[in-house]
This record gives structure tokens, C-alpha cells and sequence, in this order.
């Protein structure tokens, strides 16, 4: 049985028209590169700022070479800052806004770390946070100069714009830290306050003339120094600010310095330290040269200063003591008391200067003085002159050593008590 070939079935446009469709929609869509996901925020739209540090930032104290931030740092110099976008009540996924810092140097925007995919980052020149789902978008803020201000947080969106302050304070502890002050150890306390005695180790003898050089005033490896911290104690609303909060330390007296060495082999007049976790600094020397004085420190530290600042009186360092015999011979008919011997001590620059000493008689039986110790006067004052009643011949010396100590042991020259005619 044969069969008649059946012809093609022509093609119905419809049916085109499905392949042509369905054939389109396997074309994946393209969009440019410069393209960006998020749209501009509605000028209906809400933004709320939450900065997650409730109180103020910290400028650095220091910088680089490069401008940078030297470490360690006072905390915080830094803040997450969470924003919230929202259009007709409900969050504003995809929306952006821009954000920017004034004055600009005061702060530095950047990524929030945390976050894998970030909200917020620089986009063509400018800082976007875009929203996410739940409509939050988050970044940091820091201060990486040592600029101290009132800095504000400027959002905008279609020509709306809302603000937050955010207060910078120059490195150091704030107003509200207590107990600030500077201690010193190893001060002997006397009427008059905190001293600095002498330790008399340079001390020579004469009976002439006073030599033209008495050395140095900063002796190499025998200047005196104290150890010395500076402490504070935090707010109780921030416990941690007082670590690493630097305390400026200066000399106001050019008779002293300060050093990080007790030698004081290197010396300055004005000295950073920070404070510690407890809120103490490292240990530092005040050094002193022999001439003495009254030596006064400032101590500052952001936005604290000790008024009036710490004081100190150094007494000067005896370099010379003189012992001079005012005659030679003396006769037991003189009468009474004879002055017979000047007492003298002199510091590194050949001026007189007070000082106590203890007085003795070789050969007391000879002659007798009425005291066991003076203390010696300075200029302009006229020198200390000593009077002893001759007894019976003889030859004496007088002995004189610094108050209660036994050396240097400084003698006149001799003094011959003879029988008056």
C-alpha cells in the first residue's frame, strides 16, 4: 500500500514569534562599567547619625616624618559611625548619601573594618554609605593630625543635609581627670621645703688665693639627680584614657634640667613622658647643676597643668673652702677673744656662698674658741671672721668641716700663742 508524501506544514508566525522571544531571553544583560548599585536617596528621605564613641577623640601628640601618627597612642583617636536611611518609614535599601568631615584636616573617613562587603567608601572622589537592607550603612572616623577642635560630620542627600559635632582634644587628659600632679623622691624636707642638699664631694681646702678655674658646674658622673614620675587618675566614666596620655615636663630654672638617666649624661630642658595603664609615667631624672637655686618646673598635659607647677630649692655645691689664718702670732695678753681666722666657702664660679660648718682647735689648750659650729655667710656680706681667746703658749690650727660630716677637713695655717711682755 503506497502512501502520498504529506507536504511540509507551513510555519504559523506565532510560533516565530515564541522562538524569536524565547531565544532573547537567553542574551545575558550587560551593564556598563561605570555603573553602580544604590540609587540617590529621595529628598523625602530620613538619615539618622549614631557615633559609637559617646565622648570626645584624641588629636596625636606626635608626628612622623611623613605626617603620620607616632605610636603608641591615647585612645580613642578613632569612632565607628552607623547611619540609618529610611524612605516613608521604611528602610531605604540601596539608597546613598555622601558624607564629608569640616573642617577636612580635623578627621579621616574611612571603611568600617568588620564589614566584608562595605556600606561605606570612597566613590569617585567622594565618600558614599549606601544602605543596606535593614537600611544601615557604617564607617570610621579617626584623627591622624594633631589638629584639636570642634569637627562636624556633614550627610547629604538632594540637597538635604543633616550634622553631627564630634569634639577633638589635644593629646593629654581631659578636665575631668584628678590627682594630677609631679612626685619626687629623695628630697629633704625643711621649713622652708623640698631641698636638694649638697653632697660636698667636690669640695677642696686652701688658705690663699682663690684659683682661677674651679671646674665645671655639670660634673661628668657626679651630678645630682631624683627620680621622678608623674601620675593621674581617669574620669570614672573613662577608665582608659589616661594610658598613653602625654605629660610635657620643662625646666624653668636654667640651673636645672631633665633626663631620662639618672647620670644625666644628656640633658634637656623639656621632656615628654606618657602615663601607664595605672595612670603613672616612666620614671625620670631631675638634674641639678652645682650652682643651686631655686629650680621651678611647669608640668602640663592636655588639658590639665599643675598651677602652680613644682619647686624645688638646691642648695649650691661647696667647691672651695678657705681657712685663713689673720696673724701668725698672737700674745696671752691680748685681752679677751682675738679675730684670728676668715672662713670662706666659695661654689664653681668664685662667689661666696652660705654654708654651716663644724669648728674645732688643734691645740685648744693653747687656744679656745666659743663656738662649735657657724655658718658661713655670702656675698655681698663681709666674710665670716672667727674669734679665740689665747691661753697659754703655743701653736694651734683651727679645723673646719662641713656641718656633721668629718672630711674634707680644711686647716689654717698655724698660729703661735706666745707669752705677752
Amino acid at each position: 500500500m503506497s502512501s502520498t508524501p504529506r507536504s511540509p506544514e507551513p510555519r504559523r508566525p506565532g510560533r516565530l514569534l515564541r522562538v524569536a522571544l524565547g531565544a532573547s531571553f537567553l542574551v545575558p544583560l550587560v551593564f556598563p562599567a561605570c555603573l553602580t548599585p544604590g540609587y540617590p536617596l529621595a529628598p523625602s528621605g530620613q538619615v539618622d547619625i549614631r557615633v559609637h564613641v559617646a565622648g570626645s577623640l584624641f588629636a596625636a601628640d606626635t608626628l612622623d616624618e611623613a605626617g603620620k601618627p607616632v605610636l603608641p597612642r591615647q585612645q580613642p583617636f578613632e569612632t565607628g559611625v552607623t547611619l540609618f536611611l529610611a524612605e516613608g518609614g521604611a528602610p531605604a535599601y540601596g539608597g546613598f548619601v555622601t558624607v564629608r568631615v569640616d573642617p577636612p584636616e580635623a578627621l579621616v573617613l574611612g571603611p568600617y573594618p568588620k564589614e566584608s562587603d562595605p556600606t561605606c567608601q570612597e566613590i569617585e572622589g567622594a565618600f558614599r554609605c549606601t544602605a543596606s537592607s535593614e537600611g544601615y550603612a557604617r564607617f570610621v572616623v579617626s584623627s591622624q593630625s594633631d589638629w584639636s577642635g570642634s569637627a562636624t560630620l556633614i550627610v547629604n542627600w538632594a540637597e538635604q543635609m543633616k550634622e553631627k559635632d564630634i569634639q577633638i582634644l589635644p593629646a593629654g587628659l581631659p578636665d575631668s581627670a584628678t590627682n594630677f600632679t609631679m612626685l619626687v623622691a629623695g628630697l629633704d624636707e625643711s621649713l622652708d621645703g623640698a631641698r636638694v642638699l649638697p653632697t660636698f664631694l667636690a669640695l677642696k681646702c686652701t688658705v690663699g688665693p682663690l684659683p682661677d678655674d674651679l671646674g665645671s658646674k655639670w660634673r661628668p658622673g657626679a651630678i645630682r639627680s631624683r627620680e621622678a614620675f608623674v601620675r593621674a587618675t581617669p574620669p570614672s566614666n573613662a577608665p582608659g584614657v589616661v594610658e598613653n596620655a602625654p605629660v610635657i615636663v620643662e625646666s624653668l630654672f636654667s640651673e636645672a634640667a631633665l633626663s631620662a638617666t639618672s647620670d644625666c649624661a644628656e640633658r634637656k630642658t623639656r621632656l615628654r613622658v606618657l602615663l601607664g595603664s595605672t595612670g603613672e609615667s616612666e620614671r625620670f631624672f631631675l638634674c641639678f647643676s652645682d650652682i643651686g637655686g631655686e629650680a621651678d618646673f611647669a608640668v602640663t598635659s592636655g588639658q590639665k597643668q599643675l598651677d602652680p607647677g613644682p619647686s624645688v630649692l638646691v642648695d649650691p655645691e661647696p667647691r672651695l673652702l678657705r681657712v685663713r689664718a689673720l696673724q701668725s702670732v698672737v700674745g696671752t695678753g691680748a685681752g679677751g677673744e682675738v679675730d684670728l681666722f676668715e672662713v670662706s666657702a666659695f661654689d664653681v664660679n668664685r662667689v661666696r656662698i652660705v654654708m654651716p660648718v663644724d669648728l674645732r682647735i688643734e691645740g685648744n689648750e693653747y687656744l679656745s674658741i666659743g663656738q662649735a659650729s657657724v655658718t658661713l655667710d655670702k656675698e655681698p656680706n663681709p666674710a665670716t671672721v672667727i674669734s679665740a681667746t689665747p691661753n697659754y703658749p703655743g701653736t694651734a690650727r683651727l679645723h673646719v668641716t662641713p656641718r656633721l660630716l668629718s672630711s674634707p677637713d680644711c686647716a689654717s695655717d698655724p698660729i703661735s700663742v706666745v707669752e705677752a711682755p
